[in-house]
C-alpha cells in the first residue's frame, strides 16, 4: 500500500513540473511573439540578426527587458541603444 502511494506521489509531482515546465515555455514564447509584432509594427523591416536574438532567446527576464525597450524607443537604432545599456 505505502508502495502504491508513493508511485502516485511521483506521478503528482511530475504532473506539476510538467505543467510549471509548459506555462514557463508558453509564457517564453507568448513574450517574443509579443515583441515581434512590437518591433514590426513599429520598425516594419528587421534585421534578420534581430529576429534570430528574439527567436533565440529563452530568458523571460531579457525578453520583458527588450519588450520595454521596443516599446520606448522611437528608432530602430534607439532600440539597439535601450537594449545595450
Amino acid at each position: 500500500m505505502a508502495a502504491t502511494a508513493q508511485l502516485l506521489a511521483w506521478k503528482s509531482e511530475g504532473r506539476m513540473e510538467g505543467f510549471a515546465e509548459g506555462l514557463a515555455a508558453g509564457l517564453v514564447e507568448a513574450r517574443r511573439d509579443d515583441l515581434m509584432r512590437v518591433l514590426r509594427v513599429k520598425f516594419h523591416q528587421l534585421p534578420p540578426e534581430l529576429t534570430a536574438a528574439v527567436r533565440g532567446s529563452s530568458d523571460l527576464t531579457v525578453l520583458s527587458h527588450w519588450f520595454d525597450a521596443a516599446l520606448a524607443a522611437p528608432t530602430l537604432e534607439g532600440f539597439g541603444l535601450l537594449i545595450r545599456g
